[in-house]
């Protein structure tokens, strides 16, 4: 191996320059923001909807964060496309960075009728005021963390998850040895601290939403 190193990187030219991030301010904006456009004439509706702002970054907080993420796409499954046939694949995301700030933006979408779009965001954000007050069932957080464990299990066998951990790690200055706390952050997840989480993080004090219909018919 040492010779290897020495050949193909021993010989790379070193700048001895100490990098930094640059913040260059590009986030969502905040407040309440509402935009509906329309384009192309197919009668289908895309909407997208999103909470951001700034997130307390931490190991036990990502774990919640995705914890959430995850109660709520099983929730909108349920609900938008089991209960309402409104829609085929609701879809949870969500994203959190410590540098250059700590922020998070957590994102719901999904397609549907024309006609169904007011009555679908209407039962989602139903259905995240239920959490706010109650949490999720436990049965929703037992089935997260039974499929979380067995994506854990089998991610670190992968030498690209182990890559993907420690370039991550060394970049935002975590502990290495953050993975250790993965079960005791994942036993911390409850319907209390859900509810909580979705309190903090889906508000609305920075809510934007987007509906894209198709182009209106002009009446000859």
């Amino acid at each position: 191996m040492k010779p290897l190193l020495e050949k193909y990187m021993g010989g790379l030219p070193s700048t001895y320059k100490s990098e930094n991030y640059k913040d260059l301010g590009i986030y969502p904006p905040t407040g309440r923001i509402e935009k509906t456009v329309y384009k192309g004439t197919e009668p289908k509706a895309r909407v997208n909807l999103i909470f951001s702002g700034t997130f307390d970054y931490s190991a036990a907080e990502q774990v919640q964060l995705d914890a959430l993420k995850e109660v709520l796409q099983i929730r909108l499954i349920e609900r938008l496309r089991e209960d309402e046939s409104g829609v085929y694949s609701p879809r949870v995301g969500e994203e959190a960075t410590k540098y250059p700030q700590s922020r998070y933006s957590f994102t719901i979408s999904f397609g549907c009728g024309p006609q169904n779009v007011e009555k679908l965001i209407a039962s989602t954000m139903e259905e995240i005021e239920k959490l706010k007050a109650t949490g999720p069932p436990q049965v929703n957080i037992d089935k997260y963390k039974a499929e979380d464990r067995r994506t854990w299990e089998t991610s670190l066998k992968s030498n690209n998850w182990w890559l993907d951990y420690l370039v991550t790690s060394l970049q935002n200055h975590d502990d290495l040895h953050e993975l250790n706390a993965y079960d005791s952050n994942l036993e911390k997840v409850t319907p209390e601290s859900l509810k909580a989480i979705t309190n903090k993080y889906l508000s609305g004090k920075n809510y934007i939403r987007l509906v894209l219909l198709p182009e209106k018919s002009e009446v000859k």
